[in-house]
């Protein structure tokens, strides 16, 4: 009785399926969202009483007549189902809302012969039968074999084109996406050279020190550089702002990559910058209210040790003592609720003091 109810309840939302498509439904301001809302509760109830009743159906032994020694009965009649339910949702919508570029033309050839109507019919009244596992209402049995198996073999090429449309319009937004970043990007690398173009020689080189990184564009990176250089004094000013708490970070992002000329003088501004950096970070631990993961990244600390072990190969070993500090205040305690906190330059840090004290 239970499978009775059920298959009537499957047909029910089907009836409700096929209200719905009859006519063109309405795709514009309330009525849209009614004609969605309608479609979601018609799909989702078809898709559940039909499982309720499929599943009903195997657990009587109603689906023994599918051999079960080259495919897995309860695979196969499961992936059948399956491919039923949502062949049937897609002829419906495709009835009426086509992607001409999409999806293969035969889906919308399909969809116009009312697949949406008549596929689900293909697996409702066998199942009718079905649901009378011993004698199966007495009727032969192609009268539910080949109707169930045509339904079946249907879905599974609609399907088949379905995947293919998607699989397509996948990669269609995929390339669309590149295209957009390429896109972007190519506005950004026109935003800095014409930005570092603009830089007159009164203007301060650490206007653009952010730009000559060694990560950014070759020919943002090449002009920002060639920028700075082009100032009498660039070595001067950089000294100078390396003794700025707020810019030397700065520097580092320069050095990083970028050769000066009289390294000498850069030591003890150098590891000036690294003590107060110390500093900071250890102030900024014990008063923090906001403690993450990658605070201190701003601070450029990785392009500062790569800076060092680039500009200063031979007299690395002089930066240790303020890099050592500089570890120590990544370890600050910090306060109570931000326990376990570790931070991403932490071991960069404790990598490269690692490797110097060899």
């Amino acid at each position: 009785m239970l499978g009775y109810v059920l298959l009537a309840l499957t047909f029910l939302f089907y009836i409700g399926l096929v209200a719905l498509h009859l006519s063109e439904p309405s795709t514009g301001g309330d009525n849209a969202m009614g004609y969605g809302l309608g479609l979601a509760f018609v799909g989702l109830g078809l898709a559940i009483s039909s499982l309720l009743v499929t599943i009903h159906i195997a657990g009587k032994g109603g689906f023994d007549w599918i051999p079960n020694q080259v495919f897995n009965r309860t695979l196969l009649v499961g992936l059948g189902w399956l491919m039923l339910i949502v062949a049937s949702f897609a002829c419906a919508v495709f009835r009426w809302e086509w992607h001409e570029d999409d999806f293969p033309q035969y889906l919308r050839w399909v969809s116009l012969q009312n697949a949406f109507v008549w596929l689900p019919l293909l697996m409702i009244v066998p199942y009718f039968f079905l649901l009378d596992s011993v004698s199966k209402m007495g009727v032969s049995a192609p009268v539910y074999q080949w109707p169930l198996m045509v339904g079946f073999t249907i879905s599974s090429i609609i399907c088949g084109g379905l995947l293919w449309g998607w699989a397509k319009t996948s990669a269609k937004e995929q390339a669309a996406t590149v295209e957009r970043q390429l896109n972007k990007d190519e506005q950004l690398r026109k935003q800095h050279l014409d930005f570092i173009a603009s830089q007159q020689p009164t203007d301060p080189i650490v206007n653009i020190l952010a730009l000559t990184g060694r990560f950014h564009d070759d020919e943002v990176r090449n002009a920002a550089v060639a920028k700075v250089k082009s100032h009498p004094d660039w070595e001067a000013q950089l000294l100078q702002l390396l003794e700025n708490d707020y810019y030397d970070t700065e520097v580092y992002t320069f050095m990083d990559g970028n050769k000066v000329e009289h390294p000498e003088l850069f030591l003890q501004p150098l590891n000036r910058s690294i003590l107060r950096l110390a500093t900071k970070v250890r102030n900024h631990i014990k008063d923090s209210n906001d403690l993450q993961e990658w605070h201190f990244e701003s601070y450029n600390i990785e392009r500062l040790l790569r800076a060092i072990d680039g500009q200063f190969a031979e007299k690395s070993m002089d930066f240790l003592p303020a890099v050592v500090q500089l570890q120590t205040a990544l370890k600050t305690t910090p306060p109570e609720r931000f326990k376990g906190i570790r931070f991403v330059v932490t071991p960069i840090v404790d990598r490269w003091v690692k490797s110097h004290q060899k």
